[in-house]
């Protein structure tokens, strides 16, 4: 099976900067793709400092990982609407 022509999502003459990416209206994986890039989604570990202040924590990454699965990322609203929010609830 071939793979659909699409135009391109970056104009050769055009200058973009960093917030421009997050501007578009594409999914991150294709302005990657068109980049000669792909992107990959792992778990990272970072420090926790006073851990048993958050006793919730796991309740909390378990809300985000079922997120992710179910919503598309692309735009500003849904990172902050379902990213965000919970965390700065919690």
């Amino acid at each position: 099976m071939t793979e659909r022509h699409r135009p391109p999502i970056l104009k050769p003459n055009e200058f973009y900067i960093f917030r421009s990416y997050f501007q578009m209206k594409f999914a991150p994986a294709d302005i990657l793709r068109e980049l000669g890039v792909s992107l990959t989604k792992a778990t990272i570990n970072l420090p926790i400092a006073a851990s048993e202040l958050l006793t919730r924590l796991s309740d909390l990454r378990q809300r985000l990982e079922e997120a992710i699965a179910r919503v598309s990322l692309t735009s500003e609203a849904a990172r902050r609407e379902v990213l965000m929010a919970p965390i700065l609830l919690e």
